[in-house]
């Protein structure tokens, strides 16, 4: 199959700070997951982070969000580690990702259950040193997923200095 043919999906992922922490969960897959998703049909950007950080996290956003870079990332074939992700997998040959900065001012409890992708409220922050070191700890990245992992890094490095 000629996976070049196919679309990509068009998503948005969050780097929200809630004092010295980012709002991330280390994952059972080796990777850590930060607020976002596919962006539907005729959604903006900034509104589809808005829903997803609110229905995974519970994040309450403080301030605007700020863009601050966009990555296509083609998924490599071990890829799919869940049964959405084998789906999506069939469906795209990887994710156009837009990446954003932004502030919490509130934590609630997540809109989803844990069965629809939301996030238990203990393992939802984690200081941003920390968030560094672990996707440092992946390397070496795979040649398919080093642009978005070096871009992670850089964000965080960013949010760091501020």
């Amino acid at each position: 199959m000629n996976r070049s043919n196919m679309p990509f999906r068009k998503n948005c992922e969050g780097y929200l700070v809630f004092g010295s922490n980012i709002i991330g969960r280390d994952t059972e897959w080796g990777y850590i997951d930060f607020p976002g998703g596919g962006v539907d049909d005729g959604e903006d950007l900034k509104s589809a982070l808005k829903r997803e950080s609110f229905e995974e996290a519970g994040v309450i956003l403080d301030s605007e969000l700020k863009e601050v870079g966009n990555i296509k990332t083609i998924w490599p074939s071990d890829w799919a580690k869940n049964e959405k992700q084998k789906k999506r997998f069939e469906k795209y040959q990887g994710d156009d990702t837009h990446f954003f900065i932004g502030k919490v001012k509130e934590l609630v409890e997540p809109r989803g259950n844990r069965e629809e992708g939301g996030w238990d409220v203990n393992e939802r922050q984690m200081p941003i040193k920390k968030a560094i070191e672990l996707i440092a700890s992946y390397k070496p990245f795979p040649k398919e997923l080093e642009e978005y992992y070096e871009f992670k890094l850089k964000i965080l490095r960013s949010l760091l200095k501020k």
